[in-house]
């Protein structure tokens, strides 16, 4: 079983990016991701990411817990090798205006591909968060 964890801090309060974040929705304006597209809110939405390669990503949001800024979701079909992804995010505050970030994941594959996936995935989550910064400053 495969597991990414990457925890940041960035200079942003922790309301707003729990905000932005446990919103499930534009996640294009602060990722990879060309666009998005989600459905519903709050547990039970879902959202689907379209690369800028045209593959989509099928997400269901699982969990939301917004006293602990913590948000669950699940990837129901993706381009990658893997199967049984989970993630869990989760915002805590250091401070008025900065924010611990931590974005991790399990998932299965193939042990050939694990290296490859744990490294794919955590570059992915560093963008992710680094964009948030900016895009919230």
């Amino acid at each position: 079983m495969g597991n990414v964890s990457v925890t940041k801090s960035i200079n942003v309060s922790a309301q707003s990016a729990w905000e932005e974040l446990s919103s499930f929705k534009g996640i294009e304006n602060y990722s990879p991701i060309a666009k998005s597209v989600t459905t519903g809110e709050g547990t039970g939405a879902t959202r689907v990411c379209t690369m800028p390669d045209g593959a989509e990503i099928d997400e269901i949001l699982n969990k939301v817990d917004n006293d602990n800024m913590h948000f669950q979701y699940a990837i129901n079909s993706e381009p990658f090798p893997v199967t049984g992804y989970v993630s869990d995010v989760k915002v805590k505050p250091t401070g008025d205006n900065s924010c611990e970030i931590t974005w991790a994941c399990t998932y299965n594959s193939a042990e050939e591909v694990e290296a490859n996936m744990n490294g794919l995935f955590g570059g992915f989550y560093n963008l992710i968060i680094d964009g948030l910064e900016g895009h919230l400053n």
